[in-house]
């Protein structure tokens, strides 16, 4: 069974400047053309999961729909991205919920969307702070599906940098793994850790179920190890600290860095993406 991941880092509806628009509708058409981007990569890709992260729906905005108990609002990412995907034919299904507030405005969140039926979803803080008007309160999000009778669970991860947590909540989401018991499993998102830290060595020797992770990019591209997946900004350099990880039993096809183009003046994000193929043994 071979499956296609992508993991993307949303930066929260940031790449346009919700202030110079005469209404949030105005904003929400314009930000169209990078989401319409995403999901045509989607598509003409055939990608089976992709992982979230600052994937934001706006505070002020009425619940127009529930996913799995959790309110969504019209300007939810995933659920544009859906909708769009819909109206080219494709049928995606997805699970989102809100980790924290971000830029005032938004309900920051991660969330997963998956061409196979989500049969379980489950959502937890890994944090110490679990306040969500805090921006260090880190919920992690996890779905399960099942397709060629093989049941998988994916995790879209976004932890706190190593000074403000990042050990305690990747060692939390260890332990959550094998506590579900499930050996198939995809990892994947921002660690907010960049490969040529201190950090990253907890990621390079972490063990689930008695067996090492396995780095995806690093195992198909050793001569790369600091490829840059964060453009960086005024007070970080561009580091690679985006990542998907699985078990040995998985072997790693293909791993690109993508998104790093713009479409006119925009970018996609501050985050580039991360798409790899899969073996599932």
């Amino acid at each position: 069974m071979k499956v296609k991941v992508l993991t993307l880092n949303l930066h929260t509806y940031q790449e346009l400047d919700i202030n110079k628009f005469k209404s949030s509708q105005a904003f929400l058409d314009a930000y169209r053309v990078i989401q319409e981007h995403i999901a045509k990569f989607i598509l003409q890709n055939d990608v089976d999961f992709v992982t979230f992260q600052e994937a934001g729906q706006l505070q002020c905005e009425n619940v127009c729909e529930k996913e799995f108990g959790i309110d969504i609002k019209p300007s939810n990412y995933l659920r544009v991205l859906k909708n769009i995907l819909s109206e080219y034919g494709a049928k995606y299904n997805y699970a989102w919920d809100f980790s924290h507030y971000g830029f005032n405005i938004w309900e920051e969140g991660l969330g997963i969307l998956s061409k196979n039926k989500i049969v379980d979803f489950e959502s937890r803080y890994v944090s110490k702070e679990i306040d969500p008007k805090v921006f260090r309160s880190r919920k992690i999000v996890r779905i399960r599906t099942e397709a060629d009778g093989k049941t998988l669970d994916v995790y879209s991860v976004h932890f706190n940098w190593p000074e403000l947590g990042f050990k305690g909540e990747f060692e939390n989401v260890l332990k959550w793994i094998e506590e579900r018991e499930i050996e198939n499993f995809i990892v994947a998102g921002d660690f907010n850790v960049s490969s040529q830290s201190q950090e990253y060595g907890l990621i390079r020797d972490a063990m689930v179920f008695g067996k090492p992770l396995v780095d995806t990019w690093m195992s198909l591209n050793p001569s790369k190890p600091n490829e840059p997946t964060f453009s960086g900004d005024s007070s970080e350099p561009p580091s690679r600290i985006d990542y998907i990880l699985i078990p040995q039993t998985f072997k790693p096809l293909q791993c690109e860095i993508v998104f790093k183009e713009r479409i006119g003046e925009l970018r996609v994000s501050d985050h580039f993406g991360l798409f790899c193929e899969l073996a599932i043994g």
